[in-house]
């Protein structure tokens, strides 16, 4: 009796977990499909490549700089805006690494600084079971404003989370091939700074 007792509880425990985790799902996507509305993210990147993430030269890289995302619905419309301003340079583990023999092992003209303007127009997003949403869709990439040695466009997915008490607060953005050749195939992780709605 005791065993058939557990048993029920431990399905009917699923069950209002599967109702919980619908009920948070449904609720993001009445929060970022309503009509008429659109919500502005805006945050900042602070990561560092894999240690041989880059063609050519072993990083890490420090990869940092802001992004914004606006979600925009509206009858027959749908859009999401989001770019990204990144600057990348070499790391101190690049000088304690790679560069530790030369003369100048931390010289910041051999960093290879540079930078990155990223942007994605049109994407697919899920709502996360733990209240934050993704993103998954095409980026563009420029290279110091211009062409990439690498095919411009690649898979780009952003990733939106948070806690109990700040609802948005963590961001990662995950590249596929080309892009990942130089980035990286891990998240590249950063922190949302603001959130605005307007109706």
């Amino acid at each position: 009796m005791k065993i058939k007792t557990f048993a029920l509880s431990a399905i009917a425990i699923l069950l209002l977990s599967a109702n919980i985790s619908a009920v948070a799902q449904g609720a993001m996507q009445d929060r970022f499909y309503r009509f008429g509305g659109a919500i502005d993210f805006k945050g900042q990147i602070n990561a560092y490549s894999p240690q041989t993430a880059t063609t050519g030269t072993s990083g890490p890289y420090e990869v940092r700089g802001p992004w914004s995302l606006r979600l925009i619905r509206q009858p027959g419309f749908e859009r999401i805006e989001f770019s990204a301003a990144l600057n990348m340079e070499l790391s101190d583990g690049w000088g304690l690494t790679t560069n530790r023999n030369s003369s100048v092992p931390f010289d910041p003209s051999a960093r290879n600084a540079h930078t990155h303007h990223i942007t994605m127009t049109e994407g697919q997003i899920v709502a996360l079971s733990n209240g934050g949403f993704q993103i998954t869709g095409t980026g563009t990439v420029t290279l110091n404003g211009g062409a990439t040695p690498f095919a411009q466009q690649s898979p780009l997915t952003i990733t939106i989370t948070g806690g109990t008490d700040v609802e948005f607060s963590n961001v990662t953005m995950t590249f596929g091939t080309p892009a990942s050749g130089h980035f990286g195939s891990v998240p590249l992780s950063g922190v949302v700074r603001s959130v605005k709605e307007q109706r």
